[in-house]
């Protein structure tokens, strides 16, 4: 078998008799308004994915909430799935099935950021508490014409499910046909499969999977899409407060700056901001070599954001927060009109820096990528 080879595995997938109904955003892009109103349908994976309690009670909350809802559930024979998401202005589909966590671990499914301790430790409890993997892990592999014509000829045929959520339609396939499960496995037998969302879910999983070495544990749910089909939007950020008189003074030591006087996206290579009531343009006088280094998220970190602002640690300083998706420009304003200073706005991270990044066994800096459409919760689950 080849080193690269990535073992994948159909399952028996717990399914949702009303997806319309059961079916939710991932669990860590639900704020509390809206946790609170999915609450209201007792037909909702919320109560799985976000329930309600303090410490170890939220966890049993979730396992009493998990064996609830099998009464809306059934269970397929052993298949892999195929999954579509569609508007009139983007689809994404790929295939969910499940993979080695053996091949996680020795770095066949290639990560590009390290988990933190806290989210961590809440989705191993939550797999102890539930005994199944609840949400996808969201891989991408490099685009293969062998497995976009399989794509193709599945959705030839009728799907099992398809309803509207979130502005997308939202479809899945069913392949429980042993031949064409062989035929699928032997595609992706030579390709390598990057982690795009997802770590701390995939991690969580494998150290499940050490702690109490079962047969099903040892494999993971996940989501594998072609890398040419997926979106990155950009992934901005708003400061709160700026107290530094020289502000514009001190950008203009590493960036040659400018007010802009056509409104457009950001191109590679060029940070826009908006401050005191402006739109600037901020083009770097050097590029760093390196392809961490050379990363727009991570050139606004380390020329601006840490030694102009002092924001060293951008997950934990008040001073700053994120802002992912399609949003205009002037919902940016917005966020300064409304009492924040400043708004950076960037180019979104391409697949290809993600792939180089993993490649080279690298981390991105945080809140580097915001993949969209999100795939959709609670349209099958994994038991381990």
């Amino acid at each position: 078998m080849p080193f690269n080879m990535v073992e994948i595995k159909e399952f028996s997938g717990l399914r949702p008799l009303h997806p319309e109904k059961f079916c939710t955003k991932p669990y860590d892009i639900i704020s509390k308004e809206e946790a609170d109103e999915l609450r209201k349908e007792k037909e909702n994976a919320i109560h799985i994915i976000l329930p309600k309690g303090e410490g170890e009670e939220k966890y049993e909350n979730a396992r009493k909430a998990f064996e609830e809802s099998k009464k809306y559930m059934f269970r397929d024979e052993p298949s892999i799935y195929f999954y579509e998401e569609k508007s009139k202005e983007f689809s994404q589909r790929g295939f969910i099935f499940t993979v080695s966590l053996l091949d996680y671990e020795k770095g066949k499914i290639k990560k590009h950021e390290e988990t933190r301790e806290e989210p961590l430790k809440d989705r191993i409890k939550h797999i102890e508490a539930t005994k199944a993997h609840t949400g996808l892990v969201w891989t991408i592999f490099r685009s293969n014409k062998k497995i976009k014509d399989i794509m193709d000829e599945i959705m030839k045929k009728e799907p099992i499910i398809s309803f509207p959520k979130y502005g997308y339609i939202h479809t899945l396939w069913k392949i429980s046909d042993e031949g064409m499960i062989k035929k699928i496995k032997s595609y992706f037998l030579p390709l390598e499969l990057y982690i795009a969302d997802g770590h701390h879910r995939m991690r969580a999983a494998y150290e499940y999977m050490k702690k109490y070495n079962g047969k099903e544990a040892s494999y993971v749910m996940i989501f594998a899409a072609s890398d040419d089909e997926v979106r990155i939007l950009p992934y901005n950020r708003v400061i709160r407060k700026i107290e530094n008189e020289r502000f514009i003074e001190d950008l203009e030591k590493n960036f040659f700056v400018s007010e802009m006087r056509e409104m457009r996206g950001p191109r590679k290579h060029e940070i826009q901001m908006y401050f005191e009531g402006k739109w600037w343009e901020l083009i770097p006088k050097d590029i760093p070599k390196g392809v961490v280094e050379a990363l727009d998220v991570n050139i606004l970190q380390k020329k601006i954001l840490e030694p102009i602002l002092g924001i060293k640690d951008v997950r934990k300083d008040p001073n700053i927060f994120f802002v992912g998706g399609k949003m205009e420009r002037k919902e940016y304003e917005r966020y300064v009109e409304e009492g924040n200073d400043a708004v950076f706005y960037l180019h979104p991270t391409s697949i290809e820096e993600l792939e180089r990044v993993a490649d080279e066994k690298k981390n991105m800096p945080p809140k580097s990528t915001w993949f969209d459409p999100k795939v959709l919760t609670g349209m099958v689950f994994h038991e381990v």
